[in-house]
């Protein structure tokens, strides 16, 4: 062969070569994008869950990924262990509607028994010769050896599915289970978090009643501030928490003083203060309340620097604190005690008012002004029911 002749056969194949390299460099850069498009749906930095919006975004990548007609995700349902739908891609939502799978129970639950792809022909459901009844993969998502959930593909366009499309799909099951994964332990974390929450507080009632009833109060008032605060939820539920939360250091505090019906000596008042740091250090403890900690310890701290127990000053005071306090301060007020009646709401409007700017957050007050007063002509109660047993009626 002559030396051009060979120049030019190795050009054709250096070209072929190029050529692909950019398909398979396309290809992985496509697949790193649906990839990366996936990632975006674990549990955000405000505690929001997308799992409709993730099972959507799979369903979308599956169908463009491996150019199939129909995809499906199932997902295990941890009370009644089924694999039930989350979303699906061609196929009718009355299909959709009865559909749950144990595991075990045709292609479908026997998948869900192993770990590896399995190829099938035929309807995935007995019975129902019409429910995706052309060649499927159906792949396990897997989470600590567990399965917690189906992934499935069918009908596809080129008539059968090739190796790549396996490898494709078992890539997106393994990138589908560990987001799901993630919801899964955050909403763990988060009841977890709530029952915690629900027993401090059944505590701090059988310590003393009132102020569980008080707490509670706070607790609804505290997440509408916050919501006219335009907070993130994460944030919200921290001021819900430390509203509901703000006298649990009273778990501490002796009943003599506690529950005395007259006023507190200077030494019984020192150690009622102590109150907040009790409460500060059994929040600590908690890993999923520490957040609220600093409402607690801080809740009695005055705008204007004269509170306990550090003189913080103005914004030196965090803002959930400085919400928890004007709603301490109101519920008090308009609520009865043994020692006195409740305060008429315009008297306690006005006593706000006239402490904005040294024990409240003046820009704070005027907002939590604006939030009673809609609340109260929603006809939602911001103040002690008339139907609820008060304090002096129970002890009488």
């Amino acid at each position: 062969m002559l030396w051009w002749k060979e120049i030019a056969l190795l050009k054709q194949e250096n070209k072929t070569l190029q050529n692909e390299l950019e398909k398979e460099q396309g290809k992985a850069s496509r697949l790193a994008g649906f990839f990366a498009r996936l990632l975006a749906f674990g549990v955000s930095p405000t505690g929001q869950i997308p799992r409709r919006a993730f099972a959507e975004t799979l369903m979308d990548t599956v169908h463009a990924l491996l150019n199939v007609e129909q995809a499906l995700l199932l997902e295990m349902d941890p009370e009644t262990l089924e694999l039930v739908p989350a979303s699906a891609r061609g196929v009718s939502p009355q299909s959709l509607t009865r559909l749950r799978v144990r595991p075990g129970e045709g292609p479908l639950g026997k998948a869900a028994q192993g770990t590896k792809t399995v190829l099938h022909n035929g309807p995935l459901l007995e019975g129902a010769s019409d429910f995706m009844s052309s060649t499927s993969l159906i792949v396990p998502l897997l989470s600590q050896a567990y399965c917690v959930g189906l992934l499935v593909a069918a009908k596809p366009q080129a008539g059968a599915f090739s190796p790549e499309d396996r490898s494709n799909l078992s890539l997106l099951a393994a990138q589908a289970a560990l987001i799901i994964e993630d919801h899964s332990l955050y909403e763990d974390l988060s009841r977890t978090k709530e029952q915690t929450v629900e027993a401090l507080a059944r505590a701090l009632e059988a310590k003393d009643a009132y102020s569980h009833q008080h707490s509670g109060r706070l607790r609804a008032l505290g997440r509408a501030v916050a919501q006219e605060l335009v907070l993130p939820e994460i944030l919200i539920t921290q001021i819900e928490d430390g509203a509901l939360l703000h006298d649990v250091g009273k778990i501490g505090i002796a009943d003599a003083i506690l529950k005395k019906p007259s006023g507190l000596t200077p030494e019984e008042e020192t150690i009622m203060k102590t109150h907040s740091a009790i409460g500060r250090s059994i929040l600590d403890s908690i890993p999923s309340l520490r957040a609220v900690s600093s409402i607690v310890l801080y809740h009695q701290e005055w705008y204007n620097g004269s509170g306990y127990p550090e003189g913080l000053a103005g914004e030196e005071i965090p803002l959930g604190a400085r919400v928890v306090q004007i709603l301490d301060a109101w519920d008090a007020m308009t609520s009865d005690r043994i020692y006195r009646k409740a305060m008429p709401k315009t008297a306690a409007i006005a006593e706000l008012r006239r402490q904005a700017g040294s024990q409240f957050d003046p820009k704070l007050v005027d907002l939590f002004l604006r939030v009673q007063d809609r609340l109260e002509r929603e006809g939602i109660p911001t103040t002690e029911q008339p139907g609820e047993q008060s304090l002096a009626s129970q002890r009488a």
